[in-house]
């Protein structure tokens, strides 16, 4: 994930300032440590695996096109000829302007990127002037920026990390502790008007967005591998339980998220439940 990290500042007046309190960080180690750049980075990811899933399958669908023009070149009447050489060339312009739209400048991934990381720096920039503040620092320099020699003394990067992970309390697990695997299903969609709305995938992503804040407990299996797996299997729209349990077997999870939802005009009704794959 692209991020950017700031010259770190706290406002002084240099004019009249003989000695002045220069400290540093190291970003790449902030970013590492800090725990929310975790979940960041998977929420990220499974949001880049979704669109390169999407531009296969179109790309896929434009070769098995023009395979399929190719080999009925000799049987076809120059009116299905040219209407399958228009599908050709629409679905071409329609996977051009998808690339465009979530991979070019300002795309989708570009703008995801931003979402993320934004929140993320203002809260790593808060904690380092409060640090620094604290500590009596006015000038705190980012050591991936090219400072050719700090004292250890001067390295706050330890304490802006302990402050950044403050709100998530002990984290440390033991090194023989290994961490459960839970998979999350699109919910079942119980009537139309859900299929219509696609609330059974809408209602996966928000639980993926809610469990990632646990990613330090729990290893979370990617959208990804669930939906290759449903389609490997030759699974429908709707999973079962029974379906689910199948699939957490092969992708050797220890639990799965499943559940319901109906949809009745604004009134929308979901039940969840995190069951035990035994």
């Amino acid at each position: 994930m692209k991020r950017y990290f700031l010259l770190l500042i706290i406002p002084f007046i240099l004019v009249l300032a003989k000695d002045v309190a220069v400290g540093f960080v190291d970003s790449e180690r902030i970013f590492k440590d800090y725990q929310a750049t975790a979940a960041a980075n998977i929420e990220f990811n499974e949001f880049v695996k979704t669109y390169r899933d999407s531009a296969t399958v179109l790309k896929q669908t434009i070769e098995e096109l023009k395979s399929e023009l190719e080999t009925q070149k000799l049987v076809l009447s120059e009116e299905a000829r040219l209407r399958k050489l228009d599908e050709l060339e629409s679905l071409t312009k329609v996977y051009d302007q998808f690339l465009q739209n979530v991979f070019g400048s300002g795309g989708k991934l570009e703008q995801k990127n931003d979402e993320l990381m934004t929140p993320l720096l203002k809260k790593i920039n808060d904690a380092v002037t409060q640090i620094a503040e604290q500590e009596g620092f006015a000038i705190v320099l980012d050591l991936s920026e090219g400072v050719f020699y700090a004292s250890n003394e001067l390295d706050l990067t330890s304490m802006v990390i302990d402050e950044l992970n403050f709100e998530y309390g002990p984290q440390i697990l033991p090194t023989e502790e290994i961490k459960k695997v839970i998979a999350i299903f699109p919910l079942r969609e119980e009537n139309n008007e859900a299929v219509d709305a696609e609330l059974g995938t809408r209602c996966q992503d928000e639980l993926y967005k809610t469990i990632l804040a646990f990613s330090r407990d729990f290893k979370i299996t990617s959208k990804a591998n669930i939906k290759m797996e449903i389609i490997r299997k030759g699974y429908g729209r709707n999973i079962e339980d029974n379906q689910a349990y199948s699939i957490a077997h092969t992708l050797l999870c220890d639990y799965i998220v499943v559940g319901i939802v109906t949809k009745f005009a604004n009134k929308i009704d979901y039940t969840i439940s995190l069951k035990d794959v035994g």
